[in-house]
Parts: C-alpha cells; structure tokens; sequence
C-alpha cells in the first residue's frame, strides 16, 4: 500500500457491512504460504469425507515417523474436520512444531469449530504481517526531506510524536528504528483507523519543527523491509 488509501478504504467499508464474527491471523506468515495453505485446504473440503477418519489422521499427527507431506494433509485433514478432538491436536502440536503450516491449521480449525458452534458466520483477514485481536500491524518507512541526516533533536521528536499519534488512535508502537536519514516502524493499530490521514498528520506536526521529512512514505502489511531491501529500492520509490 504505498502511499494510498484505497485498498484499505475497500476494506474497511467491506467490513462495515459484514455480520459475523471476525477472525485475524495473529502470526506472522508469508501471504505466499497461506495461499498455498488455503489452496490445499480446500481441496480437501470440497473433497471431505470420514474415510480417512479423524483418529487415523490423529496417529499421523503424533508419529515421529510421519512423513512431511502426510502432516501436511493430517493437519489440513483435521482442521476442517470439525472435531473438537482434532482442534485440540492442532493445539497441542503447535505448541512444539513451529511451522506457518501448523500455524494456518491451528486458525482453521478455531474458525471451523466456532461455526459449527454458532449461528453466527465466521470471516477471516490474514495479511503477511498479522495481526492481534481487532488490530492489523503495518510496516511503514518514512524518510528525511533531501536525503539530509537527521539531528539528535528531530531523532528524539519523531520518537515523541509517533508514540503519541499511535497511542492517540488506540493503537500499539511494537518497534521503531530510525537510520541517519530513515526511520522504519512496526504498529498495530485497529482496522477502521484511516492510517494514511493519521501518519500525514504525524509528518506535518514533525514538519512544523523544520519541515525536515519527505511528505511521501510506505505503508504495508505484507512483509518487513530489511535495510538493503530499503537502501537499493524502497528508498527511491517516494
């Protein structure tokens, strides 16, 4: 999302108009890998049936001996399986396997007993990023005006007014990193939140202090830009 509210505007009216209960994926998993997951696990939705059982997936789950490809489809198996037995194994292996695979059935299987428990529909949001409870997190990147390092002064007054503009709209600081003539920060913040007004008002508050940072910058969900990643691309985008 660079600079443009658009997608998250679509979003966020979509929502608006939702009736159910509203899932986020708390963890950090590649968009690339959970559509790989969701590919797989509707296959074997449209395909579902007892045979294989829940019980014979269990002891494919708990075998050391399982190859990775038979926990794949245990674990996608069970997660829309709707067992209360099946949920409760995707837990417990998440607990000592850490795999995005795992990860995705775990959310699944949460999502698929809810609605066989409920009335209510259950809608899922997953960014690369994650997210936790009602709020999504955001990478953003911002730089200074002309390429010019910043001074301990600006240094300690962007810290200031970003913790005070994301505080001020409920929302989390998780991490902060300012270069010489970048800083990058991660947030959580709630997802009707108009993100883009909010950090334009960061920069023109910053900016009546020396009008010292570009007025464009990066917004996304999708994935952590490292610092190479920023210095030979990302930087010369805004």
């Amino acid at each position: 999302m660079k600079n443009d509210k658009n997608a998250l505007k679509e979003l966020q009216h979509s929502l608006n108009t939702i009736k159910g209960n509203l899932h986020i994926l708390e963890v950090n998993v590649p968009v690339e890998k959970q559509m790989e997951y969701f590919r797989y696990s509707e296959v074997i939705r449209n395909n579902f049936s007892e045979n294989p059982s829940v019980d014979e997936q269990l002891k494919v789950l708990s075998s050391s001996e399982s190859s990775t490809q038979d926990v794949k489809y245990a674990l996608a198996f069970l997660a829309v399986s709707g067992n209360v037995k099946a949920f409760r194994a995707i837990e417990t292996y998440n607990k000592t396997h850490f795999s995005d695979w795992a990860k995705m059935a775990y959310i699944q299987a949460k999502m698929t007993l809810e609605s066989e428990f409920s009335d209510e529909k259950q809608f899922f949001i997953s960014t690369g990023l994650g997210g936790k409870g009602e709020q999504l997190r955001f990478f953003a990147f911002f730089k200074s005006k002309d390429g010019k390092n910043f001074s301990d002064y600006q240094k300690q007054l962007i810290e200031k007014e970003l913790f005070y503009c994301i505080q001020n709209h409920n929302g989390i600081l998780e991490e902060l990193q300012i270069r010489d003539s970048y800083f990058t920060l991660l947030f959580l913040i709630h997802i009707q939140v108009d993100i883009k007004t909010m950090l334009e008002d960061f920069v023109d508050e910053c900016n009546q202090y020396g009008d010292f940072l570009h007025k464009g910058f990066v917004i996304t969900n999708v994935k952590i830009f490292s610092d190479e990643e920023i210095q030979n691309d990302l930087i010369k985008k805004i």
